[in-house]
């Protein structure tokens, strides 16, 4: 005898697509946000963040949630600093750029503060973060209390190798990245064939470059061979360093 399927079993179905279908979300990227300008700290831009597992906490010198979220975010920061972190104190009310820093002072943030700083993602509450992995994939974004949080912050940092200071250690407006360690942290690399892997620029010389991935072991490999994106990074860095 052939079965007819119950109308209770289609709605069962239907149910469970819908489900599925509103549980599959686009992947956002860093490289979609706007940072904004820099008004406190080392000056953040999308190149200065590329390669770093990055925080972004929205927040404003009018929210008393957000004040007393800034011990933690400094801790946030020096916990993760050697991983190469960036954490963004992203300012989103209406204030001065005079009123934001004297708030900051007076409560010793110890990160760069932006305003401007906007991306694909709404939210209608503040205090309001986000947390990038180091190849600028979005792996959270909600409130800091959130136990996702913690969670998306080991999973950011957990494969970056050890680095001398993140681009945003100094809250100095005129400190310049330190200049032990490698050329450039960890972070992906493509090569031209279109495969990537994870590891920190060590030195550079006659064309070849020196990596050293996350469990210590370095290679080396050609920097034509790279991507365009990767060879003009390199380039850039060089030229800074010298």
């Amino acid at each position: 005898m052939k079965m007819i399927p119950t109308l209770a079993a289609l709605m069962a179905f239907t149910s469970f697509a819908v489900s599925a279908e509103t549980k599959t979300e686009k992947k956002v990227n860093i490289s979609e946000f706007t940072l904004g300008k820099t008004i406190s700290g080392t000056e953040i831009t999308t190149e200065t963040v590329t390669g770093h597992p990055v925080v972004i906490d929205y927040w404003g010198v009018n929210c008393g949630p957000c004040i007393a979220h800034i011990p933690f975010f400094n801790s946030v920061a020096k916990r993760y600093d050697n991983k190469g972190l960036v954490m963004i104190g992203a300012h989103c009310q209406s204030a001065t750029d005079e009123e934001i820093l004297k708030v900051a002072k007076a409560n010793k943030i110890k990160f760069p503060i932006t305003t401007g700083t906007n991306g694909p993602i709404e939210f209608s509450g503040i205090p309001h973060t986000a947390v990038f992995a180091a190849d600028g994939t979005m792996l959270f974004h909600g409130h800091p209390d959130d136990k996702e949080f913690e969670r998306a912050l080991k999973t950011a940092t957990k494969d970056v190798g050890n680095v001398a200071a993140g681009p945003a250690a100094s809250t100095s407006a005129t400190a310049k990245p330190a200049t032990a360690g490698p050329i450039i942290p960890s972070r992906p690399w493509t090569n031209a064939e279109g495969k990537p892997v994870v590891a920190a620029l060590i030195s550079v010389k006659d064309g070849m470059g020196t990596f050293r991935k996350a469990d210590g072991n370095t290679f080396t490999y050609a920097v034509n061979k790279l991507s365009a994106a990767d060879q003009e990074l390199i380039a850039k860095s060089q030229a800074t360093k010298n």
